[in-house]
């Protein structure tokens, strides 16, 4: 006879031991994860490109903030918080979008 399983069997949801899908080491996983050295390696990867992409950014929105604004103390004030804002925001932006494609690809 067969026997019953449960729906609360611990091989659900539970750690068991895969293949990583990128390195296919054998490591315990949850089913579609990534092992430990893969996701530093990415999210390595995707913080130098994020890092490169915010600084080449802002250094050319800084330069047109330059060029556009008064040369009062103000603006320049106000250009500089803007320019600090957009340094943040790229780089975790961009940072988010490389560690979905470098996990994808």
């Amino acid at each position: 006879m067969l026997r019953r399983t449960s729906s609360l069997s611990p091989s659900f949801g539970g750690l068991r031991e895969r293949e990583c899908p990128r390195c296919r080491r054998a490591v315990e996983l949850a089913l579609g994860e990534l092992c430990d050295a893969c996701r530093h390696e990415i999210t390595q990867r995707a913080g130098r490109v994020s890092r490169w992409v915010s600084l080449v950014t802002t250094v050319a929105f800084g330069g047109y903030v330059m060029v556009v604004l008064p040369p009062l103390q103000m603006p320049r004030l106000v250009g500089g918080a803007a320019t600090l804002a957009w340094f943040l925001l790229v780089r975790r932006i961009v940072r988010q979008l490389a560690v979905e494609w470098f996990h994808t690809h």
